[in-house]
């Protein structure tokens, strides 16, 4: 597995009438869906903190459902080769897996990616509140978060380019707070607000 990849698909097996969706590599899981998500083949199903970088965790084909299991109470959660993350009841999705096929495709794509590779810090300081958090709007030139590189620390600013809208509403978090990302990496799910 080539660490310029920035997204795998989930593994996929059968388990008393439900999916199982599993972690594709070794990591820390992070910014995992809700129980109740409606999830279809290419969504963003989370993220996984390797060593070569953080990854985004997609949808495999053929998965069409709800997601039955509660997510991690922590923010990266370790997860070993095979772990079951997320359970899906392919009957649980109903009409609104259909109903959702449109915003998902119109919505792929809208991450905001690290321009530099180095820790991603969501706030100023410590105890501090953070820069945004999710239904937050973002406009050009907003404060997103700080990157850290060899103690020298970079504001990152909302910047309405390859393909993100001019007003972004933050969806959630890719990247946990003092996580390591590389240069690419998705940090933030946006939508347009």
């Amino acid at each position: 597995m080539s660490s310029a990849s920035h997204s795998l698909d989930l593994r996929m097996t059968h388990e008393d009438g439900l999916i199982v969706l599993r972690a594709p590599d070794v990591g820390y899981f992070t910014a995992p869906l809700g129980r109740g998500a409606v999830v279809a083949p290419g969504m963003t199903a989370g993220a996984l903190q390797r060593l070569e970088g953080t990854v985004q965790l997609t949808i495999p084909p053929g998965v069409r459902g709800a997601v039955v299991t509660d997510p991690p109470e922590r923010v990266l959660s370790a997860a070993g080769f095979g772990e079951a993350l997320y359970r899906i009841d392919p009957a649980g999705a109903g009409e609104a897996a259909a109903e959702s096929d449109a915003p998902e495709e119109a919505g792929a794509g809208l991450v905001l990616v690290a321009e530099q590779s180095g820790r991603v810090w969501h706030r100023p300081g410590p105890g501090e509140d953070p820069f945004c958090a999710p239904g937050s709007v973002l406009e050009d030139g907003a404060a997103v978060c700080l990157v850290e590189v060899m103690k020298t620390f970079s504001t990152v600013p909302y910047r309405p380019v390859k393909g993100l809208p001019t007003r972004g509403r933050v969806v959630r978090w890719i990247v946990g707070d003092g996580a390591d990302v590389q240069k690419g990496d998705p940090i933030l799910e946006l939508e347009q607000a």
